[in-house]
């Protein structure tokens, strides 16, 4: 039967990761305890809430009451305005204490018509401390007004703090304006924006609500991998969304210059101009005479490392041309070809630049070449509200050579930026394996690259002695021929990849949890919270990455220090969602929350390529929880132990090339644990879903 509860929060127990749940400790106007859970991952200790839902006993948790619709009130009793109050920077429970002592309870509104002036006579807040004080009051006041706002008009107030965060303060202003903003927001999307518009008047043939319908399905089919849509399934798509003809919308969008339909495609503008533009310079670099030419060394026969023939010609390549590409799996010497590259370059007197998507692909890369790499973003360089700093009017600089590894990872935003700061002196060496996973933004770079069949590539294929000894090596190069690995081994092989069989659900969570909490980090002497990685397809689910990190982080991590206002805890291991360019905190990066100064409101993230950051609290919304991820975030990256589920119930997601690159992040030992039925869905099914880009043929037209 469904109830309503007027209650007031006094403790959040627990919220996950993508802010969609949690559970808290209220007390009802009676005085009476009650524990509600739900869809509650936006409020607060001290938030005064409307619920309305059912009575559920809970074998473990006892009785919980489950609220399915939440309405957010103004706080009204002493204990919510303490909590308010004493959230804020610097003022603490006796600051609060005072403020509500000295204005009672209408402290909120007196604080807010002038904040510096009260917060100022709060003991303790000095001169230094003020400023802080009044810039905190400050988001916690539009954040306020912001959740009541949105709660009033039936939108999940869950949204307010990303709200905030890129409205400001006029987020109530500019959303009554143009509730279609919303759109534009990570994480919120369409639905939420259109609820918000229907309940401001908006009506269902509205050209806003059209044009905004149409947008979203753009940037949707970019999520999904794509630089435009054919028109009819961008059509489709739009009919499904709006329940309307979405022409009358795309043609004024055309006209206004927000979208480019060419032919039989439409694209957002700023898209299609990076995509079109990403071409013209590599067509450039292609019709170039190579500028640091003339004759090379002679390769060595001896000594630690001779180059075969396909090596040497690929570092040959690279001198003789302004763009060329090498590939290769596995064990087939790409590294210590990038060595020999990066050897003749210093010989010459040249200077070769290395960078790769990630960091720890940047560290793997300087390792290996003796020579210092960087991630992309740093060596373009980043300034906040300005964008990169290296570009076409200012190129990277004193670089000879340009080498870009885990070149599979390049979306054409990024190599867009990279190929618009290369000099006009400078060479462009891609390496990568096109076998992987293709990009998590738009477009597949190095795999139109090699489509358009104008650029010199070197493919290495011959597996090194030495590298064929590994396991992880051989069954990396079965699996992506299609094959399961063997179980009839040479006794000289080093057996760093086993597949242990389990069947159903719960047996593979189980023997995936042992594995990455206990027995992996025992065998091999390593840390489970920073050197053992589960990589999962999915999310959802029995044997999802969420329900793995819950799991554990109760074995890893189960007294961690609560971070204040996110579900985050000191040792979790977490992983960065969204590229932070402030603070140069990648999509994909991971490391581990060593600290938390809640005077400061910072956290200390120790990151897997060896920096420490500081984080401001509002940088940690983009944090989740990284014992378990998706094979998808860990691209670039690597780990010293990796365990990976496989589930035929994950069947929509397997695939070769996502088995494949799960298998080649692990640097010491693999695990796969699961059904074989399942390695047998994947190798039956290459990622062939086509992404729509344009690169290929633009390059090969030339």
């Amino acid at each position: 039967m469904t109830e309503q509860l007027a209650v007031e929060v006094s403790r959040v127990r627990f919220a996950t990761d993508d802010g969609g749940f949690a559970v808290v400790d209220a007390v009802t106007g009676d005085g009476d305890p009650v524990v509600v859970c739900g869809p509650l991952a936006h409020v607060h200790a001290g938030d005064a809430m409307e619920v309305r839902g059912t009575w559920r006993d809970h074998p473990r948790h006892g009785r919980q009451f489950h609220a399915a619709d939440v309405r957010i009130a103004e706080p009204a009793s002493e204990a919510a305005l303490l909590a308010i109050l004493s959230s804020i920077r610097h003022v603490g429970p006796r600051g609060a204490a005072f403020l509500l002592q000295r204005h009672g309870t209408a402290v909120l509104e007196v604080v807010d018509a002038d904040p510096h002036a009260r917060l100022r006579e709060v003991p303790g807040i000095g001169p230094v401390r003020i400023g802080p004080a009044v810039e905190a009051w400050r988001e916690a006041r539009a954040l306020r007004a912001v959740r009541l706002f949105l709660d009033a008009h039936g939108v999940p107030a869950a949204v307010a703090g990303r709200v905030i965060r890129a409205l400001g303060a006029d987020a109530v202003d500019v959303l009554t304006v143009d509730p279609y903003r919303l759109a534009e927001l990570d994480g919120i999307g369409f639905a939420t924006a259109d609820a918000l518009a229907r309940a401001l008047g908006v009506e269902p043939g509205d050209e806003r609500r059209l044009a905004a319908g149409v947008v979203h399905v753009l940037r949707e089919a970019e999520r999904d991998g794509h630089c435009h849509l054919p028109r009819e399934a961008l059509r489709e798509r739009a009919r499904r969304l709006l329940g309307a003809d979405p022409d009358p919308a795309l043609a004024a969008l055309e006209q206004s210059g927000a979208v480019v339909v060419d032919g039989d495609r439409v694209a957002d503008a700023r898209l299609h101009r990076i995509e079109s533009r990403l071409a013209e310079r590599v067509r450039a670099l292609l019709r170039d005479g190579p500028v640091h030419g003339g004759p090379l060394p002679e390769r060595p026969t001896d000594g630690a490392f001779a180059p075969t023939d396909a090596q040497w010609h690929a570092v040959q390549r690279a001198l003789s041309g302004r763009l060329s590409i090498l590939t290769g799996g596995p064990g087939t010497g790409k590294t210590q070809t990038l060595r020999a590259l990066v050897d003749v370059v210093r010989a010459r007197r040249l200077r070769a630049v290395l960078c790769a998507p990630t960091g720890k692909a940047a560290r793997r890369m300087a390792e290996a070449t003796g020579a210092e790499a960087s991630t992309i973003h740093r060596l373009l360089g980043w300034q906040p509200g300005e964008g990169f700093v290296h570009g076409p009017g200012d190129p990277i600089p004193g670089c000879d050579v340009l080498i870009v590894d885990e070149a599979s990872m390049l979306d054409v935003r990024l190599a867009a930026a990279l190929f618009g700061a290369v000099g006009d002196a400078t060479h462009v060496v891609l390496v990568g394996d096109p076998d992987q996973l293709a990009p998590v933004g738009p477009g597949r770079v190095l795999g139109d690259l090699l489509a358009s069949e104008a650029v010199p590539v070197t493919r290495l294929t011959e597996v090194f002695r030495q590298a064929a000894r590994s396991l992880i090596v051989r069954a990396a190069h079965a699996i992506n021929e299609g094959r399961a690995p063997s179980r009839d081994l040479p006794d000289d092989v080093v057996r760093d990849f086993y597949f242990v069989g389990r069947s159903g659900a719960a047996a593979i969570f189980d023997e995936v949890v042992s594995l990455a909490a206990e027995r992996l980090p025992r065998h091999l002497g390593v840390d489970p919270r920073a050197d053992v990685q589960v990589l999962a397809p999915m999310h959802r689910g029995p044997v999802g990455i969420d329900a793995f990190n819950e799991a554990l982080r109760a074995r890893l991590n189960p007294d961690g220090e609560p971070i204040a206002g996110t579900p985050l805890r000191v040792g979790d291991r977490v992983v960065q969602t969204r590229n932070d360019h402030e603070r140069m905190l990648m999509n994909g990066e991971v490391g581990v929350l060593v600290a938390y100064d809640p005077d400061e409101a910072e956290a200390i993230l120790a990151t897997d390529d060896g920096r420490t950051l500081r984080l401001p609290g509002a940088a940690l919304d983009t944090l989740r929880l990284a014992h378990a991820m998706s094979v998808h975030k860990a691209q670039g990256s690597s780990a010293p132990a990796v365990v990976v589920p496989l589930f035929t119930g994950h069947r929509i997601m397997l695939t070769r090339n996502l088995v494949y690159t799960a298998l080649t992040r692990a640097e010491r030992l693999c695990v796969f644990v699961g059904e074989p039925a399942a390695l047998d869905l994947a190798l039956r099914r290459v990622d062939a879903r086509r992404r729509h880009t344009r690169l290929a043929e633009l390059v090969a037209a030339g």
